[in-house]
């Protein structure tokens, strides 16, 4: 039997602190050689419509051990309006509000068609792991404080994730809406039993905060490098959320795969670019083309040296020269080094198949999700 696990299922069937400990054996298979993951590559279409266009995300990847395969599709139709003065990015399925995104398990072992799961929650949830595991092994362990930019989901996964790795005091919340801000200042108190208040401004939030994450979708710079003090961790979801102040000021960049960067230099087709920070292949007209922004990857980070987040082999983790430094976890959520092919280089593949293998054990463990017969997947007409 397939098992269909919706969001709310995946919500019930795993925490967090599980979801950090699935990515980590994930990328010790990945650092050992024993997974692989095929880079993200989006599609665009052009619509009707001269401001949306239809993009198909894919990314996919697997482990060996315990030998799960995961490829990630998000069919959207996405634009870049301007939004408070600010240029975002929005997404939608369908209708404004409907979210299409879908992952497919399979065993490797057989290549037998396990899991498909709505793509909401796990892809919060990866992004937040791998953010937490930069936090865990890169932040001060003193670290008490967090500053978050933003109330959305992403904000409320990266919240749980750093309170299972860092014993927490107070977060401090900022986000243009109040309403969201509010409400997100309550479950932190319920739930994580922690003290949160909502700041007025972005600067109130990060100032002498241990920990800053900002989870926004902001199109341009949300975090500014003079207010980031000493010693603070800094967790961002995109490079474009931060200036390159920031960049002047950061110290240390945790690698969680120490590996060659992936380089695309001298890779020509006639529709592939670097759009919106991805790889990507697009239809239309040259003047259609160029309205899909173009955010190129930055290569030069200044002063900060890498160092490896944890040896996979031996075990041995970071250890801060100097509290005062300031460290950031490399190219954005991905842990890996930075290079031409942008957002496109991560470990995606790694994180939906080690953290969806991971949900689908505990969904089969409570009796969660939807079980449809496998039959209706197969053939027996070879391809």
């Amino acid at each position: 039997m397939v098992l269909f696990i919706n969001n709310k299922e995946q919500e019930m069937a795993i925490n967090p602190k599980e979801a950090i400990e699935a990515l980590e054996s994930g990328l010790r298979e990945f650092a050992q050689g024993k997974g692989i993951r095929r880079p993200r590559i989006d599609m665009f279409i052009p619509t009707k419509s001269t401001e949306d266009y239809f993009c198909f995300s894919s990314m996919e990847g697997g482990i060996s051990n315990p030998g799960y395969y995961a490829i990630r599709i998000k069919p959207d139709i996405m634009s870049w309006r301007v939004v408070n003065g600010k240029r975002r990015r929005e997404t939608y399925n369908t209708e404004p509000g409907k979210y299409g995104g879908l992952v497919f398990l399979f065993n490797v072992e057989n290549a037998a068609l396990l899991a498909i799961m709505n793509d909401g929650f796990i892809q919060h949830l990866r992004v937040a792991a791998t953010a937490s595991l930069g936090t865990k092994y890169l932040s001060r362990p003193d670290s008490k404080v967090l500053g978050i930019l933003g109330s959305g989901g992403m904000a409320h996964s990266f919240a749980k994730g750093f309170a299972s790795v860092r014993k927490l005091d107070l977060v401090k919340i900022y986000s243009p809406n109040k309403a969201h801000s509010n409400a997100f200042a309550e479950e932190i108190r319920r739930d994580l039993k922690i003290e949160a208040v909502v700041g007025t401004t972005p600067e109130e939030v990060v100032r002498d905060s241990d920990i800053i994450a900002s989870c926004t979708n902001s199109m341009t710079p949300t975090l500014r490098g003079e207010w980031i003090s000493p010693g603070t961790h800094i967790s961002i979801v995109a490079r474009r959320e931060i200036d390159d102040d920031v960049l002047m000021r950061v110290d240390r960049l945790g690698l969680l795969v120490d590996r060659p960067p992936l380089s695309i230099k001298g890779f020509f087709d006639k529709d592939f670019a670097i759009r919106n920070h991805v790889m990507s292949y697009a239809a239309g007209t040259e003047e259609e083309r160029s309205r899909i922004p173009v955010v190129e990857p930055v290569l030069d980070l200044f002063h900060a040296s890498y160092v490896n987040c944890i040896d996979w082999e031996s075990g041995r983790t970071f250890v801060r020269e100097n509290p005062r430094e300031i460290t950031m976890l490399s190219h954005e959520s991905h842990g890996t080094a930075y290079s031409d092919a942008g957002a496109s280089e991560g470990i995606q593949g790694i994180q939906f198949s080690s953290i969806g293998g991971r949900i689908y054990e505990l969904a089969l463990e409570n009796g969660l999700g939807k079980e449809i017969p496998s039959d209706i997947f197969l053939q027996d007409l070879p391809t």
